[in-house]
């Protein structure tokens, strides 16, 4: 074997170890952040002054207390699916991702 493929070879051992380390070390520092995610109630924020500012000026009552139980359906949807949904009104911080988002009408 020349000198280069010798070369060659010690490289990519040394790259092939050096990952499965690097996978290692990642797993063993996420094992308890993710064993600890699996015991958090995922939670989401519904922002009910923000529906109440969308219902159009002119809505009809029968709009606004469909656009309201939509809103409901949607809540309780999400809790049953074991999701805990709190309003806005209580967040004192949160990430955006976790707001639902009202759907266009």
């Amino acid at each position: 074997m020349d000198l280069k493929s010798q070369w060659l070879s010690t490289v990519l051992i040394a790259a092939c170890l050096g990952g499965m380390g690097g996978w290692l070390a990642a797993q063993q520092q996420l094992q308890q952040p993710l064993e600890r995610l699996n015991l958090v109630t995922p939670v989401f924020v519904f922002d009910r002054a923000k529906l109440i500012q969308s219902i159009p000026p002119n809505a009809s009552q029968e709009q606004m207390a469909k656009i309201v139980d939509d809103w409901h359906g949607q809540a309780k949807k999400l809790s049953n699916a074991g999701y805990l949904v709190i309003d806005s009104t209580a967040v004192v911080a949160a990430p955006e991702d976790v707001y639902v988002r009202q759907t266009g009408r």
